[in-house]
């Protein structure tokens, strides 16, 4: 199999990984909600093409009982001023862009990926509960995750296709 006929695969793939909850969308950085304790955050970070480059340092993120890898790296996002897109809503929502930096700039397999205390985990952002101490670690892959280390069992069987949306900062 070529890798054009890849290509929608690997968008679909990406896709379903990244899920997310439509409510970690609309919270206000400013949400009273949030712990003000230091020992109630993560670290959130983001690297380019194929881990290689920081695109955001490790930053320090307060999190509650209820946020996701998502919520949290919206947060993270925001502190480190990167502008990010996603397509999708709801637990279908994937991240397509970081820092200008889309799916597919880097060739057929490319886009975003993220990991929790260097594990890519087996279900989306949105989903994936995230608690204090542990590192959310978006990076950016040129071939479908074999670059970064991801399983390439996470990508089986998964196909869904959704409109954009975009957030700058």
């Amino acid at each position: 199999m070529d890798t054009k006929s890849l290509a929608p695969l690997a968008v679909a793939a990406a896709y379903l990984f990244m899920n997310q909850n439509p409510s970690s969308l609309v919270r206000s950085s400013d949400d009273t909600s949030r712990a003000a304790d230091p020992s109630q955050s993560i670290t959130f970070e983001v690297l380019g093409p194929g881990g290689k480059t920081v695109m955001a340092p490790p930053t320090k993120v307060t999190v509650t009982n209820t946020s996701t890898a998502l919520t949290a790296s919206v947060d993270g996002l925001k502190a480190n001023k990167l502008a990010f897109q996603t397509s999708g809503s709801g637990a279908g929502t994937y991240v397509t862009s970081i820092g200008g930096l889309a799916q597919q700039a880097n060739g057929p397999l490319s886009g975003w990926l993220y990991k929790v205390n260097n594990v890519f985990p087996n279900e989306g952002p949105a989903t994936y509960k995230v608690k204090p101490g542990d590192t959310i670690t978006w990076v950016y892959t040129n071939d479908l995750g074999k670059d970064v280390g991801a399983p390439s069992v996470m990508f089986e069987n998964r196909a869904h296709k959704m409109p954009m949306n975009n957030i700058n900062f």
